[in-house]
C-alpha cells in the first residue's frame, strides 16, 4: 500500500478541447500532484460528462478545476460528490443556462460545422482569443489541432450538451469547499459578469481577472493560470 501518494488534481477541459489545453499546467504541477486530465468525449449531456470524469478519478478526495464547459461539468460533480472535493477552481465559466439566442447560435454553428468544420474552427479562434495577447497565434493553432483531434461529431455533441445544461445559480449557495474563480478581461464567451456572479454567490469565493486575455486562459496566459492554481492549491482543504 502506498503511503506517500500525491494529492489528486483533476483538470477538466472545455468545449472543443482535450488534454492539450492543460499542457503548461500539467508540466507545472506533475512533480507535486497526481494530475488527471479526463476525457469525456462521447457523452451526450453534462451529467453523463460528469459521470465519465468521475470514472477516471481514483477513490478518495481530490481538487477539481473546471475550464469553460468543464466548469459546468465540475458543478455537476460537486452536486453529487461534494464531500470528496477538497477545493474547486472555476476558469472562464458561468452559472447560467443558455438563452434562446445562445441556443440559436449553437444550432447555427452545428449546421455550419457539418458543412465546413475548418472554417468554424478558424472563426472560433478569431472570436474567442484576444488578438493582441502574447500567445494569440499559438492559441488559435492549438484550438484547430484539438478541434480536429476531437472531430466534428464531438463538436456537435458538446454544443448540444451545452445548450441543454441546467441553470446552476440555486446550487451555488450550498457549495462549502474553498472556491476560486479566474477569467479573462476580454472573454466574449463567458464574460466577467458571469464569473463575478459565481464568486459573489459561493461562500468565501474570490475572483481574479486577467487583463488582455480572451476565453482560452490556459493557453493564452499559461503563467498566470499556473500561479493562480499554485495559490489555490495552498488553500486549506475543507
Amino acid at each position: 500500500m502506498t503511503t506517500n501518494a500525491k494529492p489528486v488534481v483533476v483538470l477538466i477541459p472545455g468545449m472543443g478541447n482535450n488534454a492539450r489545453i492543460w499542457s503548461d499546467q500539467v508540466n507545472e504541477l506533475f512533480d507535486d500532484y497526481c494530475v488527471i486530465t479526463p476525457d469525456y468525449s462521447g457523452a451526450e449531456s453534462i451529467e453523463e460528462m460528469a459521470d465519465r470524469v468521475l470514472a477516471q478519478v481514483p477513490a478518495g478526495s481530490f481538487s477539481l478545476v473546471g475550464f469553460s464547459l468543464g466548469g459546468y461539468i465540475a458543478l455537476s460533480i460537486i452536486d453529487r460528490v461534494e464531500e470528496r472535493i477538497e477545493r474547486l477552481a472555476l476558469i472562464s465559466s458561468s452559472p447560467y443556462a443558455d438563452s434562446e439566442e445562445a441556443i440559436r447560435q449553437r444550432e447555427f454553428l452545428i449546421g455550419k460545422a457539418l458543412q465546413d468544420y475548418d472554417s468554424v474552427l478558424e472563426d472560433m479562434g478569431n472570436f474567442v482569443v484576444f488578438g493582441d495577447g502574447p500567445n494569440a497565434e499559438h492559441t488559435r493553432e492549438m484550438l484547430k489541432i484539438m478541434g480536429h483531434e476531437l472531430g466534428v461529431e464531438e463538436f456537435c455533441r458538446q454544443q448540444r450538451a451545452a445548450m441543454m445544461r441546467p441553470d446552476c445559480r440555486e446550487q451555488l449557495g450550498s457549495i462549502r469547499c474553498p472556491v476560486r474563480v479566474l477569467c479573462g478581461e476580454n472573454d466574449p464567451v463567458t464574460p466577467v459578469s458571469g464569473n463575478r456572479y459565481l464568486a459573489d454567490n459561493i461562500r468565501g469565493a474570490s475572483l481574479q481577472i486577467v487583463g488582455d486575455c480572451g476565453h482560452l486562459l490556459p493557453l493564452e496566459r499559461p503563467a498566470e493560470v499556473n500561479r493562480f492554481l499554485r495559490d489555490w492549491l495552498r488553500l486549506s482543504a475543507r
